[in-house]
């Protein structure tokens, strides 16, 4: 945000039952369509001109959309059903729900490195298994040899991390990014076709949960003008380990550099 806020207007936003955002109780608050709305309506909301008349006709808002992880997820779904929209896109080790069955199929590994979500369809379970002993296994989730950080410099610092445990830790702030998860296989349309803007996508050569060959399988089914970087040696959490590259890399994207795949 820092680097690209002296060019951009710049706005990052805590779904809905993460960090400061509300946390509406039950499951089926966190559906994808709810969070697919959510996320069009900030878009929406942002690109109205402040002064606006109550009842003025909402012009033609559009945004460069950047997500990772679950962010990335809904990002992908947006660009593709409302690319009215979206500019460009941006999507950092994220998967396209329409693409997942086919690579897992061709890599039955990668459901190993998704296993955790078939254990997070159980009520309450993980939610007791994720809070033992000050959230040890989160801790380990994010900083240990299983995130494929190789560099200890590069892994989560100290307040980093007890910013994401605070969250977590507040009543109720634990189940609704497993509700996330819980509704995933829920019957919400899976978009085939790939979306019409331009789209990078970022990916860490040790990402340990999401198969760093999946990028180029992603990147065979976008537009052409779309471009994918591998960055070696980063994990899954490529916001917190590369600000600077990733920020450099978005920046030539929106300018309209040319950038190798």
């Amino acid at each position: 945000m820092q680097e690209l806020s002296g060019r951009f207007r710049v706005v990052a936003l805590d779904l809905r039952g993460c960090g400061a955002s509300d946390k509406p109780p039950g499951r089926d608050s966190y559906r994808l369509e709810l969070l697919l709305g959510d996320v069009c309506q900030v878009i929406e909301a942002l690109g109205t001109p402040p002064g606006t008349p109550p009842g003025t006709p909402p012009g033609h808002p559009r945004c460069v959309l950047v997500g990772h992880d679950w962010g990335g997820v809904l990002a992908w779904e947006v660009a593709a059903r409302w690319p009215g929209l979206v500019e460009k896109l941006v999507v950092m080790d994220a998967p396209h729900r329409g693409a997942m069955a086919d690579f897992m199929a061709q890599h039955p590994s990668q459901l190993l490195r998704s296993s955790y979500i078939f254990l997070f369809q159980l009520p309450w379970l993980p939610e007791l298994l994720l809070s033992l002993a000050d959230f040890l296994l989160v801790r380990t989730l994010l900083t240990g040899p299983w995130t494929g950080i190789r560099d200890p410099e590069r892994r989560l610092t100290e307040q980093e991390l007890e910013c994401y445990l605070f969250a977590l830790s507040q009543p109720g702030g634990l189940s609704p990014p497993l509700h996330f998860y819980r509704n995933i296989f829920r019957d919400t349309p899976i978009p085939r076709e790939p979306p019409p803007p331009p789209t990078l996508l970022l990916w860490g050569s040790h990402d340990a949960f999401l198969d760093p060959r999946m990028a180029p399988a992603l990147l065979r089914k976008l537009r052409p003008q779309s471009r994918l970087r591998l960055l070696p040696g980063a994990s899954h959490w490529l916001p917190e380990e590369r600000p600077r590259p990733l920020a450099q890399l978005i920046g030539q994207f929106l300018g309209g550099a040319h950038l190798e795949s």
